[in-house]
């Protein structure tokens, strides 16, 4: 029989409902307030991340496109072997590195480091002429230091001024004059800074030397000295010797753009180097001009003036320099300054365009001093002349004759090798030359032909 339920036990079976409970206003304005912050930390976070990132990727863009930033953004540091080592002075190129070559003031430089400040230094990478050091082995005062940098003295910084508006893209490179011992260089005392210098023997030595891109396979002089005291050059097998500072070496020209270099172009290889971009604060220094198919290299602007060598020399023939002197005489017949301003001026399609000039013919050497500031004591005047031996030579032709002399001898002239060292020959030695001639830069079609030339308008 079934069991009958009670009605009290029906009961206990309904379904239990619970109470819903809302939050008081001080949890509801709390938890509002709680997500109002976490979103707003979230957005702060987020937008300053964004920032910085977006920072971060200007400045990568920025360095890009200086100098500076290519060369370090797309260049592993090694701590070994060929290519860009970090120091505590910065970053510099070792060994026999390819993609430090710059293109400036129209002419090819290597990279030889970049200082912490972003300040990048630079050597020439071919020699830019060769003379003798001076009458003491001191650097400064010397005739590199003369030559290479200007002064109050009158007539220096030769190079210098072959450089547009240096001190637009120029800081002035420190430099000091170190000893070397046969196997290791110490700095010397004193520091030092020009706008135009050359290597010292820690700029050879920290690229390792012999084994490195500074090795050109031409004589050239380094800042420093040896063991007994005198000055050091690089031989063209790359060693490193002491010479008498009446020798005569090649001479590489340093220099240091400012750390804010901005580039044109260019990857650093010899194909494509980098390029800075000048704008319009050019010169035609190292710029080829064709005239009538007669090839022109400048080695001289100053604003008005252009002066420019012949480089294909060949065509004046192999002549003597003279018969009886060293003197640059244009009416001594029978010499190379006789045969310029005669048989090779009237030659010229163009003569009319050529302008009478200064060619500086002093004697190098005088009782008191062997100084390059001497040629400046006699020169001639005319329509052709020649390059003399602290011109820029902006080429790499070999075995010309020079106008000056380093002695009253007379029957001894300088003949120029591309190799780093001059040659005195007698003056009746049969021998090319280069023709110089001058003229005034209005008279040059400043946009640029085929292969980047110039000619006349």
């Amino acid at each position: 029989m079934a069991k009958r339920i009670k009605k009290s036990e029906k009961g206990n079976n309904k379904k239990t409902t619970k109470k819903k409970v809302g939050y008081s206003k001080i949890e509801f304005t709390f938890n509002v307030v709680s997500l109002i912050v976490a979103i707003g930390v979230g957005f702060y976070f987020g937008a300053r991340s964004f920032y910085y990132y977006s920072k971060q990727s200007m400045k990568l863009a920025g360095d890009a496109l200086t100098l500076n930033g290519s060369i370090t953004s797309n260049n592993y540091v090694v701590t070994s072997g060929d290519g860009l080592h970090q120091d505590t002075d910065g970053y510099y190129f070792k060994g026999n590195v390819y993609n430090n070559y710059v293109k400036f003031a129209n002419r090819i430089f290597r990279v030889v480091r970049i200082n912490n400040d972003g300040s990048v230094k630079m050597v020439t990478d071919n020699i830019a002429t060769e003379f003798m050091w001076g009458e003491e082995s001191n650097y400064v005062g010397s005739n590199l230091d003369k030559w290479l940098d200007k002064t109050d003295t009158l007539g220096t910084g030769v190079y210098y001024d072959t450089i547009p508006y240096p001190e637009e893209f120029l800081v002035k490179t420190s430099y000091n004059i170190p000893k070397f011992n046969g196997k290791s260089a110490t700095d010397g005392k004193d520091k030092l800074s020009n706008y135009v210098t050359t290597l010292t023997i820690k700029d050879y030595s920290l690229a390792n030397g012999t084994n490195s891109y500074l090795n050109i396979k031409k004589y050239f002089w380094l800042i420093g000295t040896g063991e007994n005291g005198d000055n050091l050059y690089v031989s063209e097998d790359g060693e490193l010797l002491e010479g008498s500072s009446y020798e005569a070496y090649g001479v590489r020209p340093v220099i240091t753009l400012k750390p804010d270099s901005v580039l044109a172009g260019g990857i650093g290889t010899v194909d494509d180097p980098f390029v800075i971009n000048q704008g319009d604060k050019t010169n035609l220094v190292h710029s080829d001009i064709v005239i009538d198919g007669c090839n022109f290299k400048v080695f001289y602007d100053n604003g008005d003036i252009v002066k420019m060598a012949f480089t294909n020399f060949l065509v004046a023939g192999y002549i003597p320099y003279g018969k009886y002197n060293t003197m640059f005489d244009p009416n001594e017949v029978g010499s190379l300054p006789n045969y310029l301003n005669t048989d090779f001026y009237s030659a010229l399609s163009f003569k009319e365009y050529l302008e009478d000039s200064y060619y500086y013919v002093g004697e190098v050497s005088s009782d008191t001093s062997l100084d390059f500031t001497n040629m400046y004591y006699s020169y001639v005047v005319s329509k052709v002349g020649m390059l003399n031996t602290f011109d820029y030579q902006a080429f790499d032709a070999d075995g010309y004759y020079l106008n000056n002399h380093t002695s009253d001898v007379g029957t001894m002239a300088y003949v120029y090798h591309n190799n780093g060292l001059l040659e005195e020959v007698d003056i009746k030695e049969l021998r090319p030359t280069v023709p110089v001639i001058a003229i005034k830069k209005d008279k040059i079609d400043l946009s640029k032909g085929q292969n980047n030339t110039y000619t006349l308008r």
